[in-house]
Order: C-alpha cells, then sequence, then structure tokens
C-alpha cells in the first residue's frame, strides 16, 4: 500500500490529519468508502484524500449515476411491463459494450489494478445512462407499435445493471447484492462469473428498493 495524503501530507496524529475510517462509514456508509478508496487511488500507490472529493464522487458516480440509473430502470419495467423483464435479445451495440468493459475489468484485476476495473464499471453506468435518453422508453411506450423496441430497451438496461453489479460486487458488496436482486438475480451476486458477467440477462422479475445511495446533506 502507498500512503494516503491529506492535504498533501501523510496522515499524522500529531499534525491531527488522521481520520479514522468509521468518521467516514457513518456518513456514507461501508460500500461507498470501499468504493472511493479502491476507485480514487490506484491501488499500491500514493493517493490524497478529501471530504469534498469523496462527497463529489459518492454524489456524481453513486447517487447520481448508478443509482439514480437502477431507479429509473426499475420503475420503468415495472411501469410499462408490470415489473416483467422482458425476454428478448438486449440491442446488440450495448451487448458488445458490456462484453468488452468485462474483459477490461478482468484484465486489471490480474494486474492488480482496481481501480481500473472499477472504471470499467462505471463506464457501462454512463453509457446505459446515456442510452436512456437516446431511446427514451416513455416516449416509446406512447406508441404501440414500437412496443417491441421498448421490450429490447428495457431488457437491455435489466442486463446492463446486472451486468455492473456483478462487476463492482468485491468492492460493494451490500449494495450489489440488494442492486443484484432487484433486477431478478438468483443467488448470491459473489457468486457470479466475472468474467461472464455480461453473458447474464435477466428474464425474471424486478422489485423495487430503496435509494442504494441516499444523497448526503452538506455538513
Amino acid at each position: 500500500h502507498g500512503w494516503l495524503l491529506v492535504g498533501g501530507e501523510k496522515m499524522s496524529k500529531s499534525k491531527a490529519t488522521g481520520i479514522a475510517p468509521q468518521q467516514i462509514t457513518d456518513v456514507f456508509g461501508v460500500d461507498a468508502f470501499r468504493y472511493y478508496f479502491m476507485r480514487a487511488i490506484a491501488f499500491g500507490s500514493d493517493g490524497s484524500f478529501s471530504w469534498e472529493d469523496l462527497d463529489a464522487r459518492y454524489h456524481a458516480e453513486l447517487a447520481n449515476g448508478l443509482g439514480n440509473l437502477a431507479s429509473r430502470a426499475i420503475a420503468m419495467v415495472r411501469k410499462y411491463r408490470d415489473g416483467a423483464v422482458p425476454d428478448v435479445t438486449p440491442v446488440p451495440e450495448v451487448a458488445e459494450l458490456l462484453e468488452a468493459s468485462v474483459a477490461r475489468a478482468d484484465a486489471a484485476i490480474d494486474r492488480f489494478q482496481i481501480h481500473e476495473s472499477i472504471d470499467q464499471a462505471m463506464r457501462i453506468v454512463d453509457r446505459l445512462n446515456g442510452f436512456v435518453t437516446e431511446r427514451a422508453p416513455w416516449v416509446l411506450a406512447k406508441d404501440e407499435t414500437r412496443s417491441d423496441e421498448l421490450d429490447q430497451v428495457l431488457a437491455t438496461l435489466v442486463q446492463g445493471i446486472g451486468t455492473v453489479a456483478i462487476l463492482l460486487a468485491p468492492v460493494m458488496t451490500r449494495s450489489t447484492q440488494a442492486l443484484w436482486e432487484a433486477v431478478g438475480g438468483e443467488g448470491a451476486v459473489l457468486e457470479q462469473d466475472v468474467r461472464a458477467a455480461h453473458a447474464w440477462q435477466g428474464a425474471g422479475r424486478v422489485t423495487t428498493i430503496p435509494p442504494l445511495f441516499p444523497r448526503v446533506e452538506a455538513q
């Protein structure tokens, strides 16, 4: 492990720059704590910590990124398909992205570049959020002639979220298990084969869950 820096200096009790992990977990939770330190700092290298960076990443990447994606996708499957995940082939271009990202994430782990592996998972999240905007399921739902297209969009979102849950499970064990179950995954998400994460295809039912990463008010 490298050194953890605060304000450009090594943590030190004498300089009152030490931070107890519980100070962070009490505010952001254990999963977000692990996510931040494995995401923001390359394993084995020195890294800087700041409350501002932690707060920014938590809200941008977890709350507004992954959490919002999951909430929107689950809500749309419930609204447009009564909670049943369409049993259809996902959109090919997204499926190809998932496969490529999973391969890169697995290769990064082999090199102990955990932050790169997490980055691949979050690239999927970013793409899926963009995919929702591009395909606008709420517009498709108003046109009965585009029902098959809506099915494919919803199936793609569920597959992508399930893939992300598998990739991030070693880092965020609690929230990814809740997410996995919410999109119809069976068993323990940690028992899924990371190298085949993209091959999982939901065909069950979604369930609602409380916000995975609730907003944290500034203190």
